[in-house]
């Protein structure tokens, strides 16, 4: 996922819960790409907790800005959620600044 430091500069800012955090942790093991396809009924599992308790959390990530709502069903009918492409975008927005900055450095020791 590009744009970790953007991404994850929002979740502190959030005012998620702790089971919020820990849902969020769970979906980000199955991050591929910015891309995350897992089972809420896994997430339970996984975390000790009501299914109920795993949509409501992830709810409140959508909410958060972190993830789009989901987009489709994936491989074996998993729901896949894409990490909010803003964040993608801003890591892109930086990358350019920072080449153009480098390029400036470059001619200006030129001459």
């Amino acid at each position: 996922m590009e744009g970790k430091h953007q991404f994850f500069e929002r979740v502190v800012k959030s005012s998620l819960t702790g089971e919020q955090l820990r849902v969020l942790m769970c979906m980000l093991t199955a991050e591929y790409d910015g891309v995350v396809g897992i089972k809420q009924n896994e997430i339970a599992e996984m975390l000790d907790i009501a299914e109920s308790n795993v949509s409501r959390s992830i709810k409140a990530l959508i909410e958060a800005g972190l993830f789009n709502k989901q987009v489709e069903k994936g491989f074996d009918g998993r729901p896949v959620w894409q990490v909010n492409p803003v964040f993608q975008r801003a890591a892109l927005e930086k990358s350019v600044v920072l080449k153009n900055s480098d390029t400036a450095k470059m001619g200006r020791g030129r001459g």
